[in-house]
């Protein structure tokens, strides 16, 4: 009997010595690969983005990276980055969150600030406002996140009671049903079964009727004639409308509902720009860049405030988009923006009435 029990004690302590490796070495072996992770992702930014840098600044000798910005490069009418001669250097794939910071490669010259600003949830509010969507135009106006506030109407919680993964299930919907995606592309890319994103794209729809109102339109539409247009008066053909392939037909759709969007956001911006370069006359403040929603300055530093409140006037209050186009928003626009020595470590500035608080 004391034979038995000295064996079972001695196959307990074989078990524990077994498992104590096993997970020591299991530790080990997650502390290789999350270093062979981090190699990988060094190796493709220095692959992808510093290479190509490095060789951009070689051949044009300046210590500068040119880009080749394109008004005709897109469907939409978004302004597309091409690299200069090809370098592999654009602007609009820099990433914008990773450790390593690549973007503050791009730096001020001496004595000048790097302004960054960015427009706010710009398609959601493009989107707010041409589909006269009212509950929406009033959340915007309050200035509340407006990703918390719907989750808080969709999952009807309190805002300060709503979860992470749910304010995620409520960008997440905006952005798709905005795009013309459904409950498959929401379960897949938020995790949830598809029943359930069925029944929260059911209740988006009560949430915001306007939407779903206006994309019936812009469908529609689309169906008659075969192009979408813009508030701004950019037209898209769309002649696959017309498809007897159902899936080509229904990619017309999408493309068409998209169209609306982000083409008008997109000459929000540009029109934006032009006033900005005009209102720079007489100061030394350039535009260096843009990047999707954002404008990006370089300014010597006893000009930054007068920048920032004309960059204010022209994005926030949109006037060359009012002057040239007569178009008045039924919410406010709002802006982000950033005041550092690079592209990648601005410091958020406030706004109070239009004047920077610097």
């Amino acid at each position: 009997m004391a034979r038995r029990n000295n064996k079972n004690l001695d196959k307990q302590i074989s078990a524990d010595y077994v498992s104590k490796k096993s997970t020591d070495e299991l530790q080990d072996a997650k502390k290789w690969l999350g270093s062979l992770l981090e190699l990988r992702k060094v190796q493709k930014l220095y692959k992808t983005y510093v290479n190509g840098i490095e060789r951009a600044v070689e051949v044009n000798d300046t210590n500068k990276v040119y880009v080749d910005y394109r008004m005709d490069g897109t469907l939409t009418g978004r302004l597309s980055c091409a690299s200069y001669s090809n370098m592999g250097v654009s602007f609009h794939t820099l990433p914008r969150e990773d450790k390593h910071n690549i973007r503050s490669m791009f730096t001020a010259p001496e004595g000048h600030s790097f302004i960054t600003v960015d427009y706010a949830a710009m398609e959601l509010r493009v989107l707010a406002h041409i589909a006269k969507e009212t509950t929406m135009q009033e959340a915007f106006t309050a200035g509340v996140d407006l990703h918390t506030y719907t989750a808080s109407l969709l999952f009807q919680k309190k805002e300060e009671k709503i979860k992470k993964q749910e304010r995620q299930i409520a960008k997440a919907v905006s952005f798709l049903i905005a795009y013309g995606g459904g409950a498959y592309r929401l379960a897949e890319t938020t995790g949830i079964t598809q029943r359930r994103a069925e029944k929260i794209i059911e209740k988006y729809a009560e949430v915001y009727p306007g939407i779903f109102r206006y994309m019936d339109f812009v469908h529609d539409f689309i169906r008659q004639n075969q192009y979408a247009y813009t508030i701004f008066g950019r037209r898209r053909h769309l002649p696959d409308v017309t498809s007897r392939d159902n899936q080509v037909a229904k990619g017309a759709l999408r493309q068409g509902l998209n169209f609306t969007i982000q083409s008008a956001a997109s000459d929000i911006l540009l029109c934006a720009i032009k006033g900005i370069t005009e209102s720079f006359k007489g100061l030394n403040a350039r535009i260096v860049a843009t990047v999707h929603d954002s404008v990006e300055i370089i300014a010597p530093h006893d000009e930054v405030a007068e920048v920032l409140e004309i960059v204010y006037d022209e994005m926030v209050n949109y006037k060359t988009v009012k002057k040239d186009f007569g178009i008045q928003f039924n919410l406010p626009l709002k802006i982000d923006a950033e005041v550092g020595t690079s592209f990648g470590d601005g410091k958020e500035v406030e706004f109070k009435d239009g004047r920077p608080i610097l």
